[in-house]
């Protein structure tokens, strides 16, 4: 073969065809036992010989001489780099080391596994603390990858030490630049960092350096472990880590001031073609094993009414209000700032169920803030999906005599919530929970009406409620009513709705051997 024009090709071998400089500009590719014809502006043209495989099995050594060769040039030309041939490409990465540059292969995957070839290491160095030449331990703790491919395991583990290196500034220099470099090199310049617990949302790389300057310099003792590193994917990954510390300022609320305090952080990662992450969403939690302390339920109050609007942050909430360990003091300190707005957190899908937590797992008398917050719109209430809920737990859970006013309240408008979708579940908590007198009076308000509701839809749970549920007396009084006249509960018993309390009655009526 001939070798290439214009950037001088290395001649082929065994008749094949050279190959230009810098990626083959000009290289001619001849086939073997034939004469290759020049290239003209990097395409070249096969021989006419016996065999005109111009790119047949000698290609791939000569690629692998003409690396080495260009290899040999470059760290000539530059010799604070250093570059590893690698069978398709090299790219070179910046990964920080105290005050020096290194550049380390990262090779693509190979069939069995393994990332790049044999003989090259894919991992990158650990980073020297600036307490390494004191003899003091490091505050961070190198991460363990679990599941997904080895190159995507090496791209968390590198991700999750450069985080490791600026949270616990084991580094020499400035963190700003530190923070800079960490986010150039693993970012997309239009990266999110989502936190949906406390429904917060950082756009762009500019202010996510801000955002991570701030929490960090903030917390001048903070430490981080970091627990688990999954890969699902190529797109998608998983950090769980420890951060402990004491806030200075308050920069992230559930770091009170001054106070030590440690979280579960879990985030999880999008990456992008170029396995830039584009997508940083976090989640908070308590650390697994480890008792909270009065500084985290300090931190929570410090957000609660922000967390109790979200799925995250209420699930987080109901935790901390169930956890046997904390004390009746750090329970207080998480509801002083759900007092005054006990009634906006009813009617949130999410705070809904912190306000029935607080109601299940408090004694009756810490939560007459409650009661107070519902008297006087008992009726609203009761006819609203996630109100309605509160109220039934506050009828189930504290004494009919701290209730009855909201009991009371609801009876007064019975006929309308005993047709109401929402409303007819607090007049069967008040028939199962309330006082005689509270049951006597809706059992009244049913038999002034009784055929009606047993053929409305929903009304008839509240009268089948009402059967089960009520004194003898009472039950008496609904049986006269719904048998009051033949032809009119013979007709009920084949209405599609009515039928189902006739079985009630009946089943009734065997229980009192009537």
């Amino acid at each position: 073969g001939m070798p290439g024009m214009m950037q001088g090709g290395m001649p082929g071998m065994d008749g094949a065809g050279g190959m230009g400089t810098l990626g083959g500009m000009s290289g001619g590719m001849g086939g073997m036992h034939g004469m290759g014809m020049p290239g003209m502006m990097g395409m070249g043209m096969p021989g006419l010989g016996m065999d005109t495989m111009g790119m047949g099995g000698q290609m791939q050594q000569m690629q692998q001489m003409y690396q080495m060769q260009q290899i040999q040039q470059m760290q000539q030309m530059q010799p604070g780099m250093m570059f590893v041939q690698v069978p398709v490409m090299m790219v070179p990465v910046f990964v920080p080391h105290s005050s020096e540059q290194q550049f380390v292969q990262q090779a693509p995957q190979s069939p069995n596994g393994r990332s790049g070839a044999d003989s090259v290491s894919t991992d990158v160095p650990s980073p020297r603390s600036s307490d390494d030449e004191a003899g003091s331990p490091s505050k961070c703790v190198r991460p363990k990858s679990k599941g997904g491919s080895s190159t995507g395991s090496s791209r968390m583990e590198h991700l999750a030490q450069s985080l490791s290196l600026v949270a616990c500034k084991s580094f020499g220099g400035d963190r700003n630049d530190q923070i800079r470099s960490n986010i150039l090199q693993n970012s997309t310049a239009d990266v999110e960092l989502l936190w949906p617990d406390l429904d917060s949302r950082v756009k762009g790389s500019q202010n996510l350096r801000a955002f991570m300057l701030n929490f960090f310099d903030s917390v001048p003792d903070l430490q981080m472990s970091v627990n688990a590193i999954t890969e699902d994917g190529s797109t998608h990954g998983m950090l769980e880590y420890t951060i402990s510390g004491t806030a200075s300022k308050l920069a992230m609320p559930m770091f009170p001031v001054g106070k030590w305090v440690q979280w579960k952080f879990t985030s999880r990662y999008e990456f992008d073609h170029s396995s830039k992450v584009r997508v940083h969403q976090i989640r908070l939690g308590f650390v697994p094993g480890v008792p909270a302390t009065a500084a985290n339920f300090e931190g929570l109050s410090q957000c609660a009414s922000m967390l109790a609007s979200t799925q995250g942050g209420s699930r987080l909430l109901q935790e901390a209000i169930e956890m046997d360990g904390a004390s009746a003091k750090s329970k207080a300190l998480l509801m002083e700032p759900m007092v005054g707005n006990i009634w906006e957190m009813s009617l949130s899908p999410h705070g809904n169920h912190v306000v029935q937590k607080l109601i299940m797992n408090l004694f009756p008398q810490e939560v007459q803030f409650v009661v107070d917050a519902f008297r006087g719109r008992v009726v609203e209430a009761a006819q609203n999906q996630m109100q309605s809920r509160v109220l039934e737990r506050l009828l189930e859970y504290c004494p009919p005599s701290q209730t009855e006013v909201l009991a009371e309240e609801a009876l007064g408008h019975a006929p309308t919530l005993l047709r109401h979708s929402f409303g007819n579940f607090v007049l069967q908590a008040v028939l199962e929970h309330g006082t005689a007198e509270h049951r006597s009076v809706l059992v009244g308000a049913i038999c002034s009406d009784a055929h009606r509701l047993a053929r409305h839809k929903i009304a008839s749970n509240s009268v089948r409620k009402a059967l089960m549920a009520s004194s003898p007396a009472d039950q008496d009084a609904l049986i006269r009513a719904l048998k009051f006249d033949p032809l009119s509960f013979a007709s009920l018993a084949k209405h599609k709705t009515g039928s189902f309390v006739c079985r009630e009655l009946k089943q009734l009526a065997k229980r009192m051997g009537k």
